[in-house]
């Protein structure tokens, strides 16, 4: 199994849907398939590492490479569900995050896994009930995530809030992944959620409470609108 590359991009290669390079390792071209996003990043004149996968068939050897071994290892979990081949696989890591992919899985969202090229609907239930609650090397406390090494201050009430707000918005329809982007588009806006703390003195706590959950329902109701038109990048 070759499972690790390090050399010189000696050529790219584009194949119908298909793209890939050949890299030079010790003397010994390897032609290696890789993600849209992973190409983009590439420079030819530095050698580069690549996490590889290798699928042997009668009448040929694929090799599948990913920049993170996070990504290789999730595409191993992938394609051991019955259904979905490489090229499934591939498109799903092109079209997620592994922390996007992981929570549409483990959140059972068949409406996002069903964007994904070749994935209907019969697929995507396959693949969450085959993958639900396997993929825990994968996760992260996403609720954390945002807040971390941020030096916030640990009495924070927005902090305090985001269990229950969680819960409303769960219960309201929404599962984590489009409650965490949500909480990502506030902070990619510059608009810090600690500045939801800065309420005057005759604001009540219920009050502060109420002004956070309605922005967080804003935000989240926008991706979501933005999810139907658009598809999720």
């Amino acid at each position: 199994m070759i499972s690790w590359l390090k050399g010189q991009i000696i050529h790219n290669w584009n194949y119908s849907s298909k793209k890939g390079v050949v890299i030079a390792c010790a003397g010994v071209g390897y032609e290696v398939q890789l993600l849209s996003s992973h190409i983009s990043v590439i420079n030819n004149s530095h050698d580069q590492e690549i996490w590889t996968h290798q699928i042997e068939r009668e009448d040929c050897t694929n090799l599948y490479g990913f920049q993170e071994i996070k990504q290789r290892d999730l595409f191993r979990k992938l394609i051991n569900v019955n259904g979905i081949g490489a090229q499934i696989g591939m498109a799903l890591l092109d079209d997620f995050s592994v922390k996007d992919l992981v929570l549409a899985i483990e959140s059972e969202n068949i409406k996002v896994l069903t964007q994904s090229q070749g994935v209907g609907k019969r697929l995507a239930e396959r693949l969450t009930m085959e993958l639900r609650n396997k993929l825990n090397e994968f996760q992260s406390i996403e609720k954390d995530h945002i807040y971390n090494n941020k030096n916030r201050n640990q009495n924070n009430s927005f902090s305090d809030s985001i269990d229950e707000i969680t819960s409303i918005l769960n219960s309201l329809g929404y599962v984590d992944q489009e409650i965490t982007r949500a909480l990502e588009s506030i902070e990619n806006d510059g608009n810090d959620l600690r500045s939801l703390d800065n309420q005057p003195l005759s604001e009540t706590k219920s009050d502060l409470f109420e002004k956070q959950l309605t922005e967080i329902l804003k935000r989240v109701s926008q991706n979501d609108h933005l999810i139907d038109g658009k598809g999720l990048n």
